[in-house]
């Protein structure tokens, strides 16, 4: 069943639909478990990761480095995100049977649905602008790799500040408009209609993502220069750190051009507005599991660090 908005409806309006009918639900709900149980191991191990920073034997060494604060900033987030996503918009996205049962709770504002999609917002400009700052101290890493270390304990304070304020600037809208809920596949999704229709948050998101596009692609160019040239200079734990903080500076800039996409091309290429789609989603699920896999994968000390400490506490 489509859904259009009303064209004129107050604040406080139900907007009421039918759920659609779904032809295989068992086949709905066995996508929903796959994907609750990636996103739930990729926020057990940052857990996991967070845990070992702050209490393993060595946590001395990962506090006193940089990248482990922003690291766990960024981390927190994604933790909040992957549970909030396993345990309620996939939840009401994937298991059709739950539509016709919860959807009519939603029909009118809700401070649920309200703080869903106001903290979904945020944290999506949280991470492309956290990305900008990850991405620096590599290259500083790299080609500061005397001054780094004094660098860093002078800003990171200020930018780890920076990181959880600037975002502000994404959401006030959302805190200004009506959050409703309409059908989406054989579920449910939140979307908003904006109440300063110019800001919305795609326009807003793009004081971050053409930053992230441009200050991302300077600092790997400068980062790939420095591991080429001055290899001898940095060690192998750091290394591996910087070709991982690469890896997710190319998932954040894909997400970026989605954004510079919806705000600017939606409307003139409409064609590929489903991919869009897709290309955004996809980019959540890896970015929110792969950041800990690849972390523990390229970093021994951490790994070891994890699971020699758990089976430790287990015997």
């Amino acid at each position: 069943m489509s859904f259009t908005l009303p064209p004129n409806f107050s604040y406080s309006d139900p907007l009421p639909f039918t759920c659609n009918e779904d032809p295989d639900v068992a086949l709905s709900i066995l996508i929903y478990l796959v994907q609750a149980s990636y996103l739930v191991l990729g926020a057990t191990l940052n857990i996991l990761i967070i845990c070992a920073i702050f209490k393993s034997k060595n946590k001395e060494k990962y506090r006193s480095n940089s990248f482990y604060y922003l690291y766990t900033s960024e981390a927190i987030i994604s933790i909040y995100d992957t549970l909030v996503a396993a345990f309620f918009s996939r939840l009401i996205g994937r298991v059709s049977p739950l539509c016709p049962i919860i959807a009519p709770y939603f029909f009118t504002p809700s401070i649920i649905t309200k703080t869903y999609y106001t903290m979904s917002t945020y944290n999506a400009a949280f991470k492309t602008i956290s990305q900008i700052v990850i991405s620096f101290n590599r290259m500083t890493c790299v080609v500061l790799p005397v001054r780094h270390v004094t660098l860093w304990k002078r800003i990171l304070r200020p930018v780890l500040i920076a990181q959880y304020l600037l975002p502000f600037g994404v959401i006030w809208n959302i805190l200004l408009s009506r959050v409703y809920i309409n059908p989406s596949g054989y579920g449910f999704s939140v979307n908003y209609k904006a109440a300063i229709p110019w800001a919305n948050t795609s326009l807003l998101n793009l004081f971050h993502c053409i930053p992230c596009v441009v200050l991302v692609t300077i600092f790997f160019i400068v980062t790939i220069y420095g591991l080429t040239i001055l290899e001898y200079r940095i060690k192998n734990v750091e290394r591996y750190l910087t070709i991982f903080t690469l890896i997710m500076g190319l998932q954040t800039t894909l997400f970026a051009f989605t954004q510079i996409y919806f705000a600017f091309l939606a409307t003139s290429i409409p064609s590929i507005r489903a991919m869009m789609l897709s290309i955004a989603f996809h980019i959540f699920d890896v970015q929110h599991v792969y950041s800990p896999i690849a972390l523990l994968i390229s970093n021994r000390e951490l790994r070891n660090d994890i699971f020699s400490s758990n089976r430790e506490n287990g015997g």
